[in-house]
């Protein structure tokens, strides 16, 4: 094979890479598809230039950018994910756990960037990756910002996937908590997407109020130890506030 036609390859083969796995380190790059770190260190450089792969910012690892998460057409999304870096960066050393900015991609929430907690036991960094939306705090916060039809088109269904026990199972039943989310502002995951999975999220709206993205905190449901009704508690009421507060200076950011 031609030169170029395997640097091709080899740069296909990494965002399929970081696609399935996730982020990883160069050196973890260049062992899965069999070249040398220089070498993949030059597809690597070629790839984050064209914002197709991303350095985190421990700068250890890498994972899919932007130009791999959204089309053209929503160029507005790209602003939202720049303008949050450094917000959800502080949100994390605020809070010590794991903060997700995430949009909806069909039934889908979609973690279009993340800050990992730096604690032993935390929530991992998936960009490009994400739960069913009916299971995630951030995909309720983004499905309860859908008209009736568009909900209906994205969950044709009454049956929903059930991921765990405490999944909703019905639509009836998530139509009904959405309406809670959008007369509270937020939404929860008390082990609906993974049995120690524990969200808090909120909307980031766009400067005409419609819904961009939404920002989550998510940390194991062990440390948390929520409340188990509708109420959260107080140290929930603590992240909750937080979280607003941080998605407030997002949108005071976004210029569309």
């Amino acid at each position: 094979m031609q030169p170029t036609l395997t640097s091709v390859g080899n740069a296909l083969e990494i965002l399929h890479l970081l696609r399935r796995r996730g982020p990883l380190r160069l050196s973890e790059i260049a062992a899965e598809i069999g070249v040398g770190t220089s070498t993949a260190h030059r597809l690597v450089a070629t790839l984050r230039e064209q914002r197709f792969v991303r350095q985190q910012p421990d700068g250890k690892r890498y994972e899919l950018g932007s130009a791999m998460l959204f089309s053209t057409g929503v160029s507005a999304l790209e602003h939202c994910v720049a303008v949050s870096a450094a917000v959800m960066e502080q949100l994390q050393e605020l809070t010590q756990e794991t903060v997700h900015l995430s949009v909806l991609r069909g039934a889908t929430c979609l973690f279009a960037a993340s800050y990992e907690s730096r604690r032993m036991i935390r929530v991992t960094s998936r960009v490009g990756q994400g739960p069913l939306a009916h299971t995630a705090a951030g995909g309720k916060v983004l499905l309860a910002a859908l008209d009736a039809d568009r909900l209906r088109e994205l969950l044709p269904s009454e049956d929903l996937a059930v991921v765990t026990e405490r999944s909703v199972t019905t639509r009836t039943a998530l139509l009904a908590e959405l309406e809670e989310v959008r007369r509270r502002g937020f939404a929860r995951n008390l082990g609906e997407s993974e049995a120690d999975m524990y969200a808090l999220a909120v909307p980031v709206r766009r400067p005409g109020g419609e819904v961009i993205a939404s920002l989550t905190i998510a940390a194991p449901l062990s440390r948390i130890s929520p409340a188990p009704g509708a109420d959260p508690a107080p140290h929930e009421l603590a992240l909750l506030e937080a979280l607003r507060e941080a998605a407030g200076r997002i949108e005071s950011l976004l210029a569309y």
